[in-house]
């Protein structure tokens, strides 16, 4: 059955059961009458449920019996209300009364107002997704949930690239990893320890691992899709995403089986989330989310050298020998040129557990708490180091070679505090403290330190190689009052506060075989393959603390006319003061169209990472006529005498300017449009340098002497970190969603769309130190001009529909990813295309029991590949030319740059039980 086809099919089946009407019906108000948009509407001890529309109306199909409807919504208090189902339709009115709680809960994304806007009526997108939208994904990481939920928002996995293959880079409208805030609960996360320094997206940034969070505790997500450095700090550049904890009463379990078709990649969860009230003072919640993924392998057959090395000169009968001698030994040795690499998905098994809630000790007074911790370990490989390779590998231990393992420890911890509560006439106030960190641990597994070569077969084969830190306390005090009343205006809320935060960044050295080389004479390299250690002069112990104040405005002029004016103030210990501010408007013609629009600078502080990392890696580089090639590279810190010879200065913050500008339409009362146009100029973007390598050119022998002058002789190549360039980029959002009850049953619906383009404006920065062409095409070469704009897809399109009859539930969506292009950084003729493609997921759920439900479904339905490396043209014995991405055939696809993964189709199980 083709796609056409089953859609059809589905359409009829909606179509016959039109016009049943539904039997419970009713309206939320708050305590002056009015509509209450976005209230959640649920059947306590199921999954059943539904929200108000723009109108505070509802309605939903049940059958006859008697049930618990919980009302619940930000800002207010939940209530419970009984009802009966007979033959006749039921009609509730329900009134929401306000609650004392965190700033946190009351403010909607982007705003410290308490007044309640929905989507269309923010001057701002913020996108609020619900975690029955995530499950709904079929997916099991929050990442990737998000990925296949949120156009503007990009994470694909990566592999072969160090501990980036372990935590999953993300992105927001198609900037860096660092250009997006993170907050929980409202407030400031910390980010992760590990850099990604590799050839990734996002290569030189650190992102925020929203994977650490437990799925289980998660009641939605909003995207604030515009610049906020001005309300929430440095890194909100391209917006600001806001995980928001459960707190309800009541227990759920999730569990999920599923698989590749490949047969590989097997994923196993288990999601618990239980919580209690404490008599009439809150709740206390509890959550743990349990993640056993397996590794996936896409490997092609390897066509080079094993045993003898033939790639070799250009006398085509000398290569031809060898080549045949090399042929015996593999037949005489039975070596298998297929799967020997790993190039896939890494191994992971993740526990997180959660702790969540709130309790008023106080008339107006709350008290509330989050508590997460994650621990993941993680298997992943590198490049197979063959036989021939001997200035690598141990032929004693591995005389058919080796595929080396990086194996990762990763623990996540935070706890926020705080009370909140009101004094006065309405003063609103919330004191708040939350201290994170993140650790990553590398040990190497099934290596060799080759220059430990003296010691044959009593060389070690597992090295531990150092631990990378990153510890943040943020302290907030906030305060704000609506004027409104006393102004004669609807609305005047007026909110100022105080943030003090202290970084701390750790570089751990590895054990002493991890990075020595204890024959430097022998031309054997030192240090663990795949991932040398940290040395003792990569270790550091860095902190800077940060000090910042905020005033935001925002006011409802006029019924039709709504205002939002902020500023922010902060001062870096070391790099220091910045102020960002921001204006933006909405002007509501009528419900069917309103115009928004919004202009802010903001900026981004080199994080600690940045300023502090530093370590000797085994990189491969593409040699012309011998394919990749390992190279130790070198990471040094500005500052450094190499940075100081090299001329690359000291880091300072990224700034930016956003322009946004949109329009909104509630359409109907359930169906809404939203379509937004951006703009971002980022001036000073900090980029990780493309290598300064040593050679013979003229260039190459002033790189090796500046190498020698700072004593790094076993460095082949060095890159940095650098305000290196500025950068433009321009898009637009468009969202329409709505829902309609169809039949005995609601039809959901959402089509949404991004758009993007990133462009480098004007030349990257240069030194005096080397030749200005030819230093800044290495500053920031070609290949790294293209991973910032044309790596991730530059439209990516959602079209979902789901309809619920009953107990049965079914849910189709396709995904539209962009094209991505890679370059080679010197070379054109090995740049490759990859077309758009569209990726079907569907699943069906069935509600067994009243509490008991289950769900089948496949992720990319129709098992859709990206396209294969063109550029296969690898060298033979009668052709020592080469046009080869795929070293050798082993990569089909390419590891640079990504839609979507590769993986192909998955199926999966999953049941689910609330009570």
């Amino acid at each position: 059955m083709n796609m056409r086809t089953l859609y059809a099919l589905a359409g009829l089946w909606l179509c016959s059961s039109i016009a049943v009407a539904q039997n419970l019906k009713g309206r939320v108000t708050d305590s002056e009458g009015n509509g209450l948009p976005g209230v959640s509407v649920v059947v306590v001890g199921s999954s059943q449920g539904t929200v108000t529309n723009a109108e505070g109306n509802f309605s939903m199909q049940l059958r006859q019996g008697n049930y618990k409807i919980r009302f619940s919504f930000v800002g207010y208090k939940a209530i419970e209300e009984s009802v009966s189902i007979g033959s006749e339709p039921v009609k509730l009115e329900i009134k929401l009364e306000e609650d004392i709680v965190s700033l946190s809960d009351v403010v909607v994304l982007g705003s410290r107002s308490t007044a309640i806007r929905t989507n269309v009526e923010t001057p701002v997108p913020v996108d609020v997704i619900t975690m029955k939208d995530l499950q709904v994904t079929g997916q099991i990481e929050p990442t990737q949930m998000m990925h296949m939920s949120a156009p503007s928002y990009n994470s694909s996995r990566q592999t072969i690239a160090d501990g980036t293959d372990h935590i999953d880079p993300a992105t927001l409208r198609g900037l860096g990893p660092d250009q997006v805030l993170m907050l929980l609960n409202g407030k400031r996360r910390h980010n992760q320890a590990l850099t990604n320094v590799n050839g990734t997206v996002g290569r030189g940034s650190v992102g925020t691992d929203l994977n650490a969070i437990p799925a289980a505790g998660i009641e939605r997500i909003e995207v604030l899709r515009d610049g906020a450095a001005s309300q929430y700090g440095s890194d909100a550049i391209a917006g600001v995403i806001n995980v928001v904890m459960k707190k309800e009463a009541g227990t759920n379990v999730n569990a999920h089986w599923g698989r590749h078709y490949a047969g590989d990649g097997r994923n196993l969860m288990l999601g618990v989330y239980h919580g209690i009230k404490v008599g009439q003072r809150g709740t206390i919640s509890v959550a743990g989310d349990f993640r056993f993924r397996e590794p996936t392998n896409r490997v092609g057959d390897y066509q080079g050298p094993v045993y003898i090395n033939w790639n070799t000169g250009t006398d085509i009968a000398r290569r031809q020998q060898l080549y045949d001698q090399d042929q015996a030994l593999i037949a005489q040795r039975g070596f298998s040129r297929s799967k020997n690499m790993q190039i896939g998905n890494s191994k992971i098994d993740n526990f997180g557990g959660m702790l969540n809630g709130e309790l008023r000790i106080g008339p107006k007074t709350n008290f509330y708490f989050t508590g997460l911790v994650n621990f993941r370990k993680g298997q992943a490989a590198g490049f197979y180091r063959y036989p021939f390779q001997t200035s690598q590998v141990n032929l004693d231990l591995y005389p058919n070679g080796f595929l080396p393992q990086i194996h990762s420890t990763i623990w996540d911890r935070s706890l926020l505090v705080g009370v909140s509560g009101e004094f006065g006439n309405g003063w609103r106030w919330d004191l708040s403290n939350v201290y994170g960190g993140n650790s990553f641990r590398f040990d190497v597994k099934n290596s060799n330190n080759a220059s430990q070569f003296a010691l044959g077969a009593r060389a070690q084969t597992e090295f531990y190689c150092g631990t990378l830190r990153f510890n943040q306390n943020t302290a907030d005090f906030g305060i704000s009052k609506d004027f409104g009343k006393q102004l004669g205006l609807k609305t005047f809320n007026v909110a100022s506060g105080l943030h003090f935060r202290i970084d701390q960044y750790g570089i751990e050295a590895g054990e002493e075989a991890s990075w020595r080389n204890y024959d430097p004479a022998s031309g054997r390299a030192g240090g663990a393959q795949v991932f040398p250690g940290f040395q003792p002069a990569n270790e550091i112990n860095l902190s800077r603390n940060v000090l910042g104040a905020y005033v935001d405005l925002e006011s409802d002029i006029t019924e039709k006319l709504l205002l939002n004016v902020a500023g922010r103030f902060e001062n870096y210990s070391d790099f220091g003061s910045n102020f960002a501010g921001k204006f933006s408007a909405r002007y509501k013609f009528a419900d069917v169209f309103s115009l928004r629009g919004a202009i802010s600078n903001g900026f981004r502080a080199p994080s600690v990472h940045q300023s502090g990392f530093s370590a000797i890696s085994t990189v491969f580089i593409s040699v012309p006529g011998e394919g990749l090639q390992p190279r130790q590279q070198g990471t040094f810190r500005n500052g450094s005498p190499v940075a100081n010879a090299f001329g690359i200065p000291k880091l300072k913050a990224e700034t930016s300017v956003n322009m946004s500008i949109g329009a909104t339409s509630q359409i109907t009362e359930n169906i809404s449009l939203t379509i937004d146009a951006y703009q971002i100029d980022i001036k000073d973007r900090i980029v990780l340098t493309g290598q300064f390598q040593r050679g013979t050119s003229p260039t190459g022998q002033l790189i090796s002497q500046i190498l020698d002058r700072a004593g790094q002789r076993e460095v082949n190549a060095a890159v940095f970190f650098t305000n290196a360039i500025n950068t433009r980029t321009q898009g637009l959002d468009v969202v329409l969603s709505g829902n309609q009850p169809i039949g005995k049953g609601t039809l959901n619906f959402t089509l949404a769309c991004n758009l993007n383009r990133t462009q480098v404006q004007g030349e990257p920065k240069v030194s005096e130190t080397l030749p200005p062409d030819q230093f800044g095409n290495v500053l920031f070469n070609r290949q790294e001009r293209a991973r910032i704009e044309l790596a991730q897809p530059r439209s990516k399109y959602i079209a979902g529909l789901s309809y619920r009859l009953s107990e049965l539930g079914v849910n189709v969506r396709l995904t539209r990813f962009g094209r991505i292009e890679t370059y080679d950084p010197a070379n054109p003729a090995l740049d490759e295309t990859f077309s758009p493609k569209v990726v079907t997921d569907l699943n069906v759920s069935y509600r067994i029991t009243k509490n008991i439900g289950v769900m089948i479904g496949a992720n990319n339905l129709f098992d859709v590949y990206p396209d294969s490396l063109q550029k296969r043209q690898w060298p033979t014995p009668t052709n020592p030319t080469s046009l080869d991405n795929t070293s050798f055939g082993r990569f089909i696809y390419s590891r640079a740059a990504t839609q979507f993964g590769f993986n192909g189709g998955y199926y999966f199980f999953s049941l689910s039980a609330n009570f």
